[in-house]
């Protein structure tokens, strides 16, 4: 198991919905969250899907490298997820 951060930008809203597919989807994938920090609304520097605002959340997840290649093309295929950004931590 590798440690990863994940940070996402949902739809403003679809704000525990989207968040609630997001948990959903790293059950699905067996992704364990170890952290989780809400950033709360942010304006967007430039609209994405026609969204000028999104929820930006932050997690900290332990998984294997093929979950994670699954949890991207489930977040692709999410209409409630703008945008993600996932990361790989040392240690």
């Amino acid at each position: 198991m590798r440690n990863y951060e994940i940070t996402t930008i949902t739809r403003s809203t679809a704000k525990e919905v989207a968040k609630n597919e997001v948990v959903d989807i790293f059950k699905k994938h067996s992704i364990s969250v170890t952290a989780e920090e809400d950033w709360g609304q942010k304006k967007l520097w430039h609209p994405i899907k026609h969204q000028d605002y999104g929820i930006f959340t932050h997690f900290k997840v332990n998984a294997d490298h093929s979950s994670i290649e699954k949890v991207e093309r489930d977040f692709k295929l999410n209409q409630n997820l703008l945008r993600s950004m996932i990361v790989r931590r040392n240690g």
